[in-house]
């Protein structure tokens, strides 16, 4: 291990807590991996860092010591695996809000991480958040920060996604006409298929605008610096 990565593990703290070696260090790499990528979305770190790994942990040394660490701890991944796996056992209520939930932590994050690179106050960025539907999220707001529009198709199922999640959680539940249709089944699971290639559009849509296109290149560049 290079001596600049050895003394950001111990920046970040020694194992206090009885965990494994193994686990720890698995754990502390995590972290590591979390804070590259937030700073190089701060632009902090460039892709050209990633080429000189000795001058890389350097700067991140550097960061380290000169900024207090801050750890946010996202679920998006996990929402996503939860609804799939609802999905998988055709309980499609559950599935569709767990897929709402990940769209709201997706595009919740994706809104802060804009306005903070144009020096929102955080008040404000919450208040933005909490107040704002989902609709106005991906329509007007984008405008008003100056981001590409959203395809109207993968709209229309976003906003579909959310009145079903809405009906089912607060018990609102709209009389369904297809409720002896033989072809309900094969409707449903189109409708699953469209949602998950709106979960692949929106991922692309955050991945190129936060990433400028380079998440994938990066995901490669730390799985070999930390050694996973």
């Amino acid at each position: 291990m290079d001596n600049d990565e050895k003394n950001i593990e111990k920046r970040l703290g020694d194992n206090k807590f009885g965990i494994p070696e193994k686990d720890y260090r698995k754990l502390i790499r995590g972290i590591m991996e979390s804070a590259i990528h937030t700073w190089f979305k701060a632009g902090i770190i460039t892709i050209e860092d990633f080429k000189n790994p000795h001058e890389l942990f350097k700067k991140i040394g550097q960061i380290n010591n000169d900024s207090k660490i801050n750890i946010v701890v996202t679920h998006t991944d996990d929402l996503l695996l939860s609804a799939r796996e609802f999905r998988e056992e055709s309980r499609k209520n559950n599935a569709k809000l767990f897929y709402a939930i990940f769209f709201e932590h997706l595009i919740n994050g994706f809104i802060d991480e804009v306005c903070n690179r144009k020096s929102i106050d955080k008040k404000a960025i919450n208040d933005i958040i909490k107040s704002l539907k989902m609709e106005a999220k991906i329509t007007w707001l984008l405008t008003l920060l100056e981001l590409p529009p959203i395809t109207s198709h993968h709209k229309k199922t976003l906003l579909k996604l959310n009145e079903d999640r809405n009906s089912y959680v607060h018990y609102k539940y709209n009389p369904e006409p297809d409720e002896f249709d033989k072809n309900k089944d094969l409707k449903i699971e189109e409708e699953f298929r469209q949602i998950e290639k709106t979960v692949t559009y929106f991922k692309k849509y955050v991945s190129k605008l936060l990433y400028n296109n380079s998440k994938t290149q990066i995901d490669k560049h730390l799985k070999k610096l930390l050694k996973y």
